[in-house]
């Protein structure tokens, strides 16, 4: 490490940080500028930052925009969606509750968590309103299993962004983000309908 940059390099850090917490610049703005000022002030040479760059991320990213928008397209994603809703007739809202949140956390590690939002939500709503309970019941449970977006190094920008300089491999994303996913599918499926049905959202109207 060259410590006399040292001091250069963590004020262009910290410039990063501070601009794209305060909203100053979009975050890809900013990291794109820093990087740019961390070759440009010597703190890296172009070979250096060159290594840096792996390049079976950005293959990897193209895969994944590619297989999520096929989902999209073809049907696929709608099919999974209307898996759901042939339960919805015939279910008890607990039960509705648990499987669309295993669904919705499935999903989103193979879209992104907004385009699962976006697809289950008014699969959720048509579900709640047959149920004749309060909509927002299924739809925090949407968000909730939207954001469960971390089995896959696909399923999170920040999955991608963490697997290269960790050295990480899909199956280490598998073997924490299942048994997580899992835990939390218990723990939403036992603590959600005591929670709902203590502030009257689960009470069925004809």
């Amino acid at each position: 490490p060259d410590a006399a940059k040292s001091r250069r390099a963590a004020l262009i850090f910290a410039g990063v940080v501070s601009t794209a917490g305060f909203g100053i610049f979009p975050i890809a703005v900013s990291a794109i500028v820093g990087a740019t000022l961390m070759v440009a002030t010597g703190c890296l040479n172009i070979r250096q930052a060159s290594r840096a760059v792996d390049r079976r991320i950005f293959m990897l990213i193209g895969s994944a925009l590619a297989m999520g928008l096929a989902l999209e397209k073809t049907g696929g994603a709608e099919f999974l969606a209307g898996l759901f809703v042939g339960l919805s007739a015939s279910g008890s809202p607990e039960m509705l509750m648990s499987v669309l949140f295993i669904l919705t956390a499935i999903t989103t590690n193979m879209l992104s968590n907004n385009a699962t939002a976006v697809l289950f939500t008014p699969v959720a709503i048509s579900a709640a309103n047959q149920l004749g309970i309060d909509p927002l019941v299924l739809v925090m449970t949407v968000i909730f299993g939207a954001n469960c977006s971390f089995a896959t190094p696909i399923g999170y920008q920040t999955n991608l962004l963490v697997m290269a300089p960790g050295h990480y491999k899909f199956k280490d994303f598998l073997m924490v983000g299942i048994p997580l996913i899992v835990l939390m599918w218990i723990v939403y499926t036992i603590v959600a309908p005591i929670y709902f049905d203590s502030i009257g959202l689960l009470n069925q109207t004809p």
